[in-house]
């Protein structure tokens, strides 16, 4: 039921309704309880100073009631703020406890020192600190006062003050306010706390919960990568192998086009994919050392075809005091930076050039300051349209979507590598204008060394082949199967294949390989627990056998987990035939001395 207060039709649940903060509740009642006990002191006053004839108090009381009936109205109808109240409140405790010392009672009495008291917890409570302390200080100032000049205190009803016995209720009723006043913020704090353990556990609960669809997100996308790219790695690996055949001149551009069409869908899921960790925040920078004009030159170069495709320059002009020395940084994110913003150029020029600079902006002791631009004669894109390029899934306009294609994760992706490198990515561009991007990077550097010579990779010294390895493929999908046999033929190798783990390890346990491809989604036995039981089983055939992680996957803890199942190394799918044989030749390099 409704608990109502019946004054002139107010409600009390109306007065704190909108309220949710246990502490503002307290400070309500609080000046509620105030106002009630004053009310009931005045009428009390009054009475006892008619019937005893005094004057004074009953004038006093008069006014006081009076005063405090029209601001209780004014709190219960809301019509002055809870601050403007509160102030009258407390000036109203100060004009009694002074009247009290200097013109009725001409001392300190026990009522006076309980209105101070009252004063004293309503400035602290419903006011603030400040406030409180000054109100406190005006309130003691009387007691003070009294103490220097030698004045007595009185604890009974003295001649001057109210006749008993309202001065002794009054005394009993300012108790109550006294005791009641701070057992109701008392109330409100450990509410307070209650509600903030309350919401300490909603939200131990939410993370939770956040934390698990997490999970279950990076479980979705490393699950819906190894589905999309194994059958990508079939698609991109058998046209491979049919451009590497004999074909009809018409086959070539179908050929072409299948292939490209390939790369392009793996690219969209990388682009998800990478996108997805760094969202997560898991993406962590390389230090290597680098040849940053020979890495620009091979991104470059692997950019050459698609912009000789769309008969536009594909330029690249590099400070010549950058090839003096190696820089340390992650190659891999470096040359996934440059693809986005050469690629972007590409995609949206049509006439004219993308020229790709790197210059030196300053030299210190031991850093170098680079500047990486990407300029191009496109399109351009408008001042509004700047603002949202980076924004992921955001092009510059829906039309941008249906002319060119791609998810709008490009930018987005560049944007938060380079935040990796405390970098930032810069435009100036305008509609039809063409485009300029560019952003600086601070490099710790080193002199090349003269006598520094780069390791020349297998396929510089001899045709492909390793028949001279006995390769151990577990691969659960057929057409994957299918595959790697072609490629391997022609490498002159006939691998032995296992469909799921529980077939490899039975097969490692009768045969010594030197190489094992382990394909880390399979059914029976996943190619982790393979790798482990090949590895630190008690069967020691293939306890020194190199693994390779083959998968399709893209896990954000994928190296970790590879490292620690015995694995030395992993090859993504849908995988590079080169990369995938120089990764083999590196470890068991061919003996070229007959």
């Amino acid at each position: 039921m409704k608990s109502e207060i019946s004054f002139f039709k107010f409600s009390l649940d109306n007065i704190f309704k909108d309220e949710t903060d246990s502490l503002l509740k307290a400070k309500y009642k609080i000046l509620f309880t105030v106002f009630v006990l004053a009310f009931i002191k005045g009428m009390l006053a009054i009475g006892t100073a008619a019937y005893f004839v005094q004057y004074f108090q009953l004038v006093r009381a008069i006014i006081y009631t009076t005063v405090y009936a029209i601001l209780f109205y004014c709190f219960l109808k809301k019509i002055l703020s809870f601050k403007t109240l509160a102030h009258f409140i407390v000036i109203g405790g100060l004009i009694l406890v002074y009247t009290n010392s200097f013109v009725a009672a001409k001392t300190v009495n026990l009522v006076t020192v309980q209105f101070i008291f009252t004063l004293i917890l309503s400035s602290f409570y419903i006011l603030n600190l400040r406030l409180g302390v000054l109100y406190s200080a005006l309130g003691i100032f009387p007691v003070l006062f009294s103490l220097v000049l030698g004045r007595p205190f009185s604890t009974s009803s003295t001649n001057g003050e109210l006749a008993s016995p309202g001065y002794e209720l009054i005394v009993f009723l300012n108790f109550i306010t006294i005791i009641y006043i701070p057992y109701l913020f008392y109330q409100a704090f450990v509410n307070t706390l209650k509600e903030k353990e309350d919401l300490n556990l909603q939200l131990q609960t939410a993370v939770k919960v956040a934390n698990e669809a997490v999970k279950s997100k990076s479980e979705f996308l490393s699950t819906m990568s190894h589905e999309l790219r194994t059958p990508l790695n079939t698609v991109i690996g058998t046209t491979d192998l049919l451009l590497s055949d004999t074909y009809e001149p018409h086959q070539a551009e179908n050929l072409k086009d299948l292939k490209f069409s390939a790369k392009c869908l793996l690219d969209i899921v990388n682009d998800i994919l990478d996108y997805n960790k760094l969202e997560s925040s898991k993406l962590k920078i390389e230090k290597i050392n680098v040849d940053l004009t020979r890495l620009l030159n091979k991104v470059c170069s692997g950019m050459h075809s698609q912009a000789s495709d769309k008969n536009i320059d594909l330029k690249l002009e590099i400070d010549e005091e950058i090839s003096n020395y190696d820089v340390v940084t992650d190659p891999t994110r470096i040359t996934q930076i440059c693809y986005n913003l050469i690629g972007n150029a590409i995609k949206f020029t049509s006439v004219g050039e993308v020229v790709v600079k790197l210059e030196v902006l300053k030299k210190e002791m031991k850093y170098l300051f680079i500047r990486f631009t990407v300029k191009d004669t496109g399109i351009g894109i408008s001042q509004p349209q700047q603002a949202s390029i980076f924004e992921p899934f955001n092009q510059a306009s829906s039309s941008i979507t249906r002319n060119f294609g791609g998810t709008g994760l490009g930018l987005s992706i560049v944007k938060r590598l380079l935040l990796l490198f405390d970098s930032n990515i810069n435009l100036v561009s305008e509609e039809h204008q063409g485009s300029t991007f560019f952003f600086d990077v601070k490099f710790k550097y080193h002199i090349k060394s003269e006598t520094l010579t780069t390791r020349k990779t297998v396929t510089t010294i001899i045709d492909k082949d390793i028949s001279d390895l006995r390769v151990l493929v577990a691969e659960d999908n057929l057409m994957n199967r299918v595959l790697i046999k072609k490629v391997f033929s022609k490498w002159n190798n006939t691998p032995v294949f296992a469909e799921n783990g529980q077939q490899a390890i039975e097969i490692a346990a009768k045969t010594k390989f030197d190489v094992i491809l382990m394909d880390l989604h399979m059914p029976i036995v996943d190619g982790y627990l393979a790798a482990k039981t090949i590895k630190f089983g008690t069967n020691n055939t293939n306890h020194a056998t190199q693994i390779i992680a083959f998968t399709a996957s893209i896990s954000n803890e994928i190296l970790k987990d590879v490292k620690e199942s015995g694995m030395t190394d992993y090859i993504y799918k849908p995988f590079d035939a080169t990369e995938m044989y120089n990764k083999l030749r590196n470890l068991h390099p061919m003996n070229l001395i007959n």
